[in-house]
This record gives C-alpha cells, structure tokens and sequence, in this order.
C-alpha cells in the first residue's frame, strides 16, 4: 500500500522521535553509545552526565531506568557504539532526501534532474544514465527504482551491506574470522597466536559463534515470555482489586450511613471517624495498588525493550554487529529472568463493617488482619546492628560489625556478597544503586554495588575537623539528602547525596541511635536507652512521642525503626532474649506486636512492597513473611 505524503512525513518523524532521539539532549543521536541496560545516548551527553554526576566513579547510572553499568577503563567513548541506530538515522536521511530535495543525477555533467535511484552504487540517476546504466553487463544486476515508487513505499531503501568479516584493527590486513570466547571479542588469525593464544584463550569460528549465541538468546527468551504474563495476570489481578475495593468501600459506606441514620444524633461524631478512616483506607490502599501497578508496568516495559531490542539485533544484524552487543544482551536477559517481580497484599481490596452493639455504638471496619511469620533465621553472621531491605534488585544489606563487613542478602535471604569494612559499620541505608555506610572512624563512607568505595565525607564542616567530637551511629535517606544522627552532640546532619556536602544540622531531643523517615516525610528518632522515640518535623522539633510497652511495663530499649505507609514499626526489648516488634500508626498509637521472643533486636526494615520485615538480630539475620 502506498502512503500520501503527509503520512510519510508523519510516520519519518514518528519514527524519528521514537527510536532516533537521544532522551537527554532531545535530539537526533550523535555517535550513540549503548549502556548494559540497552538505552543508548549521545556520546557528549553522556560523557557531559557523567562528568557531573559520577566525575570519580567507575560506573554510570542510566539516567531513564537507573541500572549500573561498569565504566570502561578508557571513560564513555569506550562504551559500545550503537551502530543499528546509526544505520536507521542514514536510512531515513535517504528517505527523507527524496521527499524534501530537488535532486540531480550524480553521474552526468549536466546535472539532470534524478528520475531514478540505484540501491547498490547507491547514486540518483537521470533518464539518460539510466539508459546507459542498463546497458553495462556488470551492472545488470543492481536494484533501479523510480523515485515515484520510492516515494510511493512501493521499494525500501537498502541497507548497506557490510563486510561479512572486518579486518583486525591489530593486525593489518588480517581478516578477523574467529571470536574468543575468553574475552568476547572477533579475533583474526594472527590474534589466535599472539593476544589470544590457548589454553589461557578460547576461540571458535565465528559463524558458529554467531549461531551458538542467537541460539543462547533464543532460551532466555521463553522464560521472559512467560514472565511478560504473568506481569500481566498481576496486572488485571490488580485492576479487578481496585474495582472490588471500590465496590466494597461504596457497600461499606453505605452501611455505616443506614446504621448512623438511625441514631444520628448521638453517633454523628463516631460516623465522621469512621468515614474519615474509610476514605484514608480507600486512599492508602489506591496508592498501593497504583504503586504495584506501576512497579509491573515498568518491569513490563523494561523485559519488552530488552526482549524486543534482542529479539530485533539477533534477527537483523550482521556476525560483527552481533557479536559486539551479545555479551550486554545476555547479561541484560539473564539479570530480567533472575529478577524477583512485585509482590501484591491480598488483602488490599477486602473491607467489610460490623455494626455496633450498644447504644452509642456506631460500629468499626472489618478487615483481614495480616500475620507475620518467621521464614529465615540466618546465624552466619555475628553482631549484626543495622540492616536495610530496599536495596534495589530485592536485596537487602546488613551491618554485621561483629565480622567488619557489610553481608548482602538475595531476596531469598541467602548471603550473596561482603563488602569490607575495615572499622566495623555501624549503620547502613540503600541509595538507589548505592550504600551509604557509617563505620567507627565517624565519617560516612558511599560504596557502588560492585564494593567499590565512591567518596567519604564528614558531619563538620572542615574548619571543625578535629576540634569538634563526634559519635556517628545511624542513617537513613530522603529523596535525594543523607540523614545522620551524632549522638555526641544529639544532632542530625543533612547531606547531598551527589557528594556529601554539609546542608544543616538539626537538634534533636532524643539521641539519635537510630532514624527512619515516615509517611509524612517525618524523622523517626529511636533513643536506645531513653526508653522512647520521638517524631520531628525537619526543624528537629518533637512532635509527638511513642514510649512502648511490654506487658504493661515501659520497655529498657528502643533500637531499630522502619516505616511503611502509615504505620511505624519498633523494635524494643528488656533484655537478651525479649526482644519485641511493635507496630504504631503515625499519632504514635499502638497497633499490635507482630514479633517476639528475639534475641537484642537493632536495625529493622521492610521491603519495599512492605510483604516482608528484615531485622538485624545481632547473631542472626531474621525475616519474617506477611501472610
């Protein structure tokens, strides 16, 4: 079928802005770079972005989905270059010439105007020349098209075809026909006796290599089919959530409006409650569910770029062209299969109401009560004080000072990577690929995912280091500012995450052994032996105060805190072995206790969908499921 004009104009700029514009500069691609997550970008945007945002770092942060990538050794003109990109941008350039230029025959002097165009010269061509182009044996078997049918989509403009093996940029003249598999790169022969030599180097031809890894590729993609629905199934499981909820809440409302119309004027302020409480449920609930609903929409989106750019650079590439993005492809593919997918609360669209029985009694919300469970008590580990389960990709990272390290857990709670800590960490909090840590030298230290320390800094301004004493003990992080609690001078620091510099200091009331930050984007402050915790407000003004209680007796400790939606959470004991989890709502009432009998509770933290409690036990690592 043959488009008009105006849709081919619109379809070459459609085209342009969804897969030819470089999502930092919003321009066309210049020399695009390919980062391990797939997304591409100009080469000077990238080397701009990196300059001021991780200028010492060895990795880069995409700036659209925020995975890591490793720097190569040589800085962003290393990374691989986008050559189907490239490609595209020169093919709709050609395209794009025949619609807006006049154009001339390339071959005669005169400069006749061009009726026909050769795809395999590739030149514009007049009538005349076009005789003359027939005529010629060797050039019989080129492909001419009017520039009618061009324009028409009748024919596409060809790609130029490549050279089936490129020369070795080592060894001049030799042909690179085989591919090491040691260090997945295309080799010449000449490689195979000096670089890549065995048995340190592995080498196969590459045509078989070529057809090993697309056959590679071709497993990964079954697995990531399936996830694909099963992203969907959660995502029609939520929607028909939403709906029920709606459902309920309407059913719900308008029972508690018949009961209180019955006894409205002794029950009018029991009604108001309960209906302000139903909508904040309604609310909150909503927000989770848009929330998981997002969370699969990104994963959905991520698998089917990764899925599709594989898809598309195993079936249109050439050998070299391939081979040169395999290893980020697969390595993008197998970390989508291994990654845990967001977890739903079945209990998000289930609200009822029970009707009072006394006079005076409009009634309360009935909901499914959630329960905790003890899935893992991990005891490799010995004097674990802090602890944070929303490191990205599920995992979680424990502050074990007992060994000086820093132990990563998978999301199945198995130890999967120590980072070393040389003064023992004392606390520890996830910022988006990164740790902030503190350790016993009392200054705060960010390391990669990789172990690798980024930069240190310092809670004093450094005029004062030296003469100001300080006694670092927790963190926690907010949007994009680090929080730091010195118990020495009972303050909290606010640092830029980007490099550590000193924003304000805040007083606070209590000691700040350990912090969280609330619903509200309220501090959370945990006093060890005070007996209590206190929420401030970002001027460190108290606000209110939580003192728990275990069996009616105030409690010895308050050690760990985490936030959730609208709830906070504490861990408190008495002593080795009585250790609680007690459960709050944001004016500090008490809800319930949801773990006991734990050894000296510390850091404690929910993951981020808030299904499952990770606490720092000390000489064990506990979490517990929500079901």
């Amino acid at each position: 079928m043959a488009f008009s004009k105006p849709a081919q104009v619109s379809a070459l700029e459609k085209i342009r802005k969804d897969y030819l514009e470089c999502s930092i500069c919003q321009e066309e691609y210049t020399e695009p770079k390919l980062l391990d997550c797939l997304h591409s970008f100009c080469k000077h945007c990238l080397l701009e972005y990196h300059t001021t945002n991780y200028k010492d770092a060895k990795m880069l942060i995409c700036p659209l989905c925020r995975k890591e990538t490793q720097l190569p050794e040589t800085g962003v003109e290393d990374f691989k270059s986008n050559f189907i990109l490239t490609g595209l941008a020169g093919q709709l350039e050609q395209v794009s010439s025949l619609e807006h230029s006049k154009l001339v025959c390339n071959l005669c002097e005169e400069k006749n105007k061009a009726t026909h165009f050769c795809y395999d010269c590739p030149m514009f061509i007049c009538a005349n020349c076009y005789k003359m182009h027939k005529k010629i044996p060797s050039l019989l078997s080129h492909t001419v098209a009017t520039l009618k049918d061009v324009r028409n989509g009748k024919t596409a403009m060809k790609k130029t075809k490549p050279k089936r093996h490129p020369e070795c940029q080592t060894h001049e003249g030799e042909v690179m026909w085989f591919y090491c598999t040691t260090c997945d790169v295309m080799i010449c022969q000449a490689c195979t006796v000096i670089d890549h030599r065995n048995p340190q180097h592995e080498y196969i031809d590459c045509n078989q290599a070529s057809s090993t890894y697309k056959q590679s590729l071709t497993q990964l993609f079954t697995p990531l089919e399936e996830t694909m629905k099963k992203l969907e199934q959660s995502q029609a499981t939520a929607s028909t959530m939403k709906d029920n909820l709606n459902i309920a809440v309407k059913r719900t409302m308008a029972e508690v409006k018949n009961t209180a119309d019955a006894i409205r004027a002794e029950v009018t302020a029991q009604e108001s409650r309960i209906m302000d409480e139903i909508k904040t449920i309604l609310k909150d609930r909503n927000k989770k569910l848009e929330e998981f609903e997002q969370a699969v929409s990104v994963n959905l989106h991520q698998i089917q770029h990764s899925l599709q750019s594989a898809k598309d650079i195993s079936k249109n590439s050439s050998v070299p062209d391939f081979l040169a993005s395999y290893p980020t492809i697969s390595k993008d593919l197998k970390g989508l299969i291994d990654q845990n997918q967001p977890k739903i609360d079945s209990t998000l669209d289930d609200l009822g109401f029970t009707p009072g029985v006394c006079d005076i009694s409009l009634g309360n919300l009935s909901m499914k009560e959630p329960r905790w469970e003890l899935c893992l008590n991990d005891v490799g580990i010995d004097g674990a004080w802090d602890i944070d389960a929303s490191v990205p990709g599920d995992e979680m990272a424990v502050a074990d000072c007992g060994n000086s390290r820093v132990v990563i857990y998978d999301s199945k709670g198995h130890q999967k990577e120590t980072i070393d800590i040389p003064q023992s960490p004392l606390a520890v909090a996830a910022f988006q690929n990164q740790l902030v840590i503190v350790d016993q030298t009392n200054s705060v230290k960010m390391y990669n995912r990789n172990g690798n320390k980024m930069f240190e800094f310092h809670t004093v301004p450094h005029s004062e280091m030296g003469k100001t004493s300080v006694d670092l003990r927790s963190v926690a992080v907010i949007k994009d500012t680090i929080m730091v609690g010195d118990l020495k001078r009972s303050v909290i620091t606010k640092h830029r995450s980007s490099d550590g510099s000193l924003i304000d200091t805040v007083s606070v009331q209590t000691e700040p052994h350990f912090l969280a930050i609330d619903s509200k984007d309220r501090v959370v402050v945990s006093g060890g032996n005070r007996q209590q915790v206190d929420i401030v407000d970002i001027t460190g003004t108290t606000l209110f105060s939580i003192n728990p209680k275990i069996n009616s007796q105030p409690v010895r400790y308050c050690r760990g805190v985490c936030c959730y939606s609208s709830a906070i959470y504490i861990a408190v004991s008495n002593g080795a072995g009585t250790g609680h989890i007690h459960q709050y709502d944001t004016r500090g009432r008490f809800l319930s206790c949801i773990a006991q009998g734990l050894y000296i509770p510390s850091g404690i933290s929910l993951t981020s969908d808030g299904q499952q409690l990770a606490v720092a036990d000390w000489n064990s690592v506990k979490i517990y499921n929500k079901v």
